[in-house]
């Protein structure tokens, strides 16, 4: 029997949640499964994934296939690099160590990456804030250019007659 362990949807209209669950891979998307070993909220206020470890470890090493969703979840909670230190047989403080590595990299990429809206809102105002005195001076030069182009034709009209 191939077995996967996926998402289950749940919840209600506009307000899903997930079961991640360990079901053959013929069975329906929210039909039959095997066993439930977490739970997912996929909204932004709330998001939040939450696994037993031991029994997705233990799913692992029978021969389960993780979903695309599924993998990618747990990529982001460290959990595929755990397991993956864990089949190596790497001892308790390397793991801890790695995990630490792991969990520095993770949040420095958030900082430099998570740019929010409300982020983005804020770097826009002080853009324009920095901005304004740069446009009021292109107004005043815009405004001061037609008089030098004007000079500039008889300027140029002299400098032409006096070099005949």
């Amino acid at each position: 029997m191939a077995v996967r362990i996926r998402l289950m949807r749940g919840g209600r209209k506009k307000l899903p949640m997930y079961r991640i669950v360990v079901a053959d891979s013929r069975a329906p998307r929210d039909g039959r499964y095997i066993e439930v070993i977490g739970r997912y909220n996929p909204l932004p206020a709330t998001m939040e994934v939450s696994v037993d470890e031991s029994r997705l470890f233990k799913w692992l090493d029978d021969g389960a296939a993780m979903s695309d969703t599924v993998k990618n979840l747990m990529r982001h909670q460290g959990l595929t690099l755990k397991y993956e230190l864990r089949k190596r047989n790497a001892d308790e403080a390397t793991v801890s160590k790695e995990l630490q590595k792991w969990e520095m990299a993770h949040q420095e990429r958030d900082k430099n990456t998570g740019n929010t809206k409300s982020q983005k809102a804020e770097v826009a105002k002080t853009l324009e804030t920095e901005a304004a005195p740069v446009a009021e001076a292109l107004a005043v030069e815009a405004e001061v250019a037609p008089e030098t182009l004007a000079v500039e034709p008889e300027q140029a009209a002299e400098t032409e007659s006096k070099a005949e």
